[in-house]
């Protein structure tokens, strides 16, 4: 219990701080006793500047599709480059250690070459980032689990006129689909709470959460109530979300290829 407090500390310190109103949260020390308010909420989901449900909807599109079209070319190029012998070693090797590199040495191109595109501030650009950001660890994970699939399964098959195609959606998809799960979840996540490529290519109608919850910080201070309100409400989606489908990351990283 004690462990799982210091690990969560800065998440309750954010949810008791969105109950705090503003005299007790510029107390210091801070009170661990208080009167909680739902000031801050009411606030922000009255607010005619912060679009709450505009950016809970971004967010979501946002962090579903990319996750799924992340999946999907994943998918396609692990079984490519483990049963076809798609690419070289080093191939690989460079697409996943691409992820090594800061993301904010891509950002100024990126930028640019949106800028031309008409891609700013627009749900598909930030989609293509993500897609872009998630692909050398997903694509890492795919590899690996599809590796340890029996190639003896698949010649089976092959021998009984299954195809290619056949052999991946009716054998290879149902035995790693608890870590094509996994991957979901994790890429879901980074999309989820992605800051630098959201702010840097949204301006008003792409806005995700995570971005909402900085404009609390302003030219005359900084609004901590409402940004520890923003930042409750936007940790509670992929909480649940998380909660739901936790059994697929333990099968998937215990070896979860099922028979």
């Amino acid at each position: 219990m004690i462990v799982i407090l210091i690990f969560n500390l800065p998440l309750i310190n954010v949810v008791m701080t969105s109950f705090k109103n503003n005299a007790t949260i510029s107390q210091s020390p801070p009170p661990l006793l208080f009167v909680p308010t739902l000031r801050h909420y009411y606030d922000i989901l009255t607010s005619p500047t912060f679009l709450f449900s505009r950016f809970l909807t971004n967010s979501i599109l946002i962090a579903l599709f990319s996750s799924m079209i992340t999946i999907t070319i994943c998918l396609l190029a692990a079984y490519a480059i483990v049963r076809l012998g798609v690419g070289s070693p080093l191939l690989l090797a460079f697409v996943t250690n691409l992820r090594a590199i800061p993301l904010i040495i891509f950002a100024p191109s990126i930028y640019v070459l949106f800028k031309q595109f008409d891609l700013i501030d627009t749900r598909t650009g930030i989609i293509m980032v993500h897609i872009l950001v998630n692909i050398p660890i997903a694509l890492s994970l795919l590899v690996s689990f599809m590796q340890d699939i029996p190639k003896e399964i698949e010649e089976s098959a092959h021998l009984d006129g299954a195809n290619r195609v056949q052999i991946l959606l009716r054998i290879i998809l149902p035995m790693i689909s608890s870590p094509m799960v996994a991957t979901f979840i994790l890429s879901f996540m980074y999309s989820w709470n992605e800051f630098l490529f959201a702010l840097i290519l949204s301006i008003k109608k792409a806005t995700t959460l995570t971005i909402g919850a900085s404009l609390f910080i302003t030219a005359w201070g900084v609004q901590w109530g409402r940004i520890a309100a923003a930042t409750t409400l936007s940790v509670i989606p992929p909480f649940v979300f998380a909660f739901y489908v936790q059994k697929y990351l333990v099968e998937a990283f215990t070896g979860g290829l099922k028979e």
